[in-house]
């Protein structure tokens, strides 16, 4: 059984095709497309990462991990932010927030699939 991903972004469209495009490298994928819901998905699915788009109506990336890091919950799930942003400072937010890795759209998915791989190989070593 492969690992788990959980995937959020408000274009589910988008989630479809991430859905797909994991699934064919043998990962298990959970595609959110509520922000509002994502702690009960992660308690309900427990993923071993996290692909979490910025913009979504109603509460974006930063409040998710924001809301997060106050209530001290997840901090051992990777998290990998896939988005439009592509500013040194967005970077930078992310990060304090909690981000591990950070992709921009549009994106290759060979880049998107070796970030994946080593996340969980750092993840293992760990």
């Amino acid at each position: 059984m492969g690992k788990l991903i959980l995937a959020i972004d408000d274009n589910v469209d988008f989630l479809e095709t991430l859905g797909y495009m994991l699934k064919d490298e043998g990962y298990e994928v959970v595609t959110l497309s509520e922000p509002s819901k994502v702690e009960a998905y992660i308690d309900k699915f427990n993923p071993d990462l996290l692909i979490i788009d910025v913009f979504m109506p109603g509460r974006s990336g930063f409040n998710i991990l924001e809301d997060f890091k106050e209530k001290g919950i997840y901090k051992n799930i990777p998290k990998l932010f896939l988005t439009c942003l592509d500013d040194d400072i967005e970077k930078m937010t992310a990060k304090a927030c909690g981000v591990d890795h950070y992709i921009t759209k549009p994106f290759k998915s060979d880049e998107l699939l070796k970030m994946i791989t080593d996340i969980f190989e750092e993840n293992e070593r760990d």
